[in-house]
């Protein structure tokens, strides 16, 4: 479990290299590098993980529903971050995420996370109180299977809102105004931190 935590670390310290502060994504993968460390550390036995595993589940379900209580659907600002990074200004971007049929899909794409939490939470219970300890080896299966599901969900929804918003005309001659003025070793650069920042897909979550 430990050494899962490894690509997150070297992601966290490729992105604060390079950008020489932590964005929302980044603080949101170390954060959650973290507490997945804490759980395997602390607790006393593979069942006592199980179930904070569980807890950590509800932990990221009440977050995620008080961002759309607020208004403020996480995934928005995984999604900016991402714009960000390909040179688009960020605050016209941010204003352009909340424009309605925009922000309906981070509305969405948050909903799904919830979901993704509540379909964990349920089947690792009803598990653990059927199998005890047993239920180890369905929550790693179970895990892997929804986390590829939000990975490709947030990578399409990614893609679908990048279309969008380079319809908008100005937005789309700042990204292409800023890539201009970059070296050519800027742009390699770029090009990489991209890929990595692409990688919190792939994260898991518990």
């Amino acid at each position: 479990m430990i050494l899962t935590t490894i690509p997150g670390i070297i992601y966290s310290l490729y992105r604060f290299k390079n950008n020489q502060k932590l964005t929302f994504t980044g603080l949101f993968v170390i954060l959650n590098l973290i507490v997945g460390l804490l759980l395997d550390l602390l607790s006393g036995s593979a069942l006592q993980l199980l179930w904070n595993n569980i807890f950590y589940s509800l932990t990221l379900l009440f977050i995620y529903l008080i961002s759309l209580i607020f208004k403020r659907p996480l995934y928005l600002y995984f999604a900016l971050d991402l714009m960000t990074l390909k040179g688009y200004d960020r605050k016209i971007t941010k204003e352009l995420f909340f424009e309605k049929k925009i922000y309906k899909l981070f509305k969405l794409t948050t909903i799904i996370y919830c979901i993704n939490e509540l379909i964990y939470t349920f089947c690792l219970i009803q598990w653990i109180l059927k199998y005890g300890v047993e239920a180890y080896r369905l929550d790693i299966i179970l895990d892997n299977i929804l986390n590829m599901f939000l990975s490709g969900t947030s990578f399409v929804v990614f893609i679908i809102i990048h279309l969008r918003v380079n319809e908008i005309t100005p937005v789309k001659n700042i990204a292409l105004k800023k890539a201009r003025e970059r070296s050519i070793y800027s742009i390699q650069a770029y090009s990489k931190s991209i890929n990595f920042e692409r990688v919190f897909f792939y994260f898991s979550t518990h």
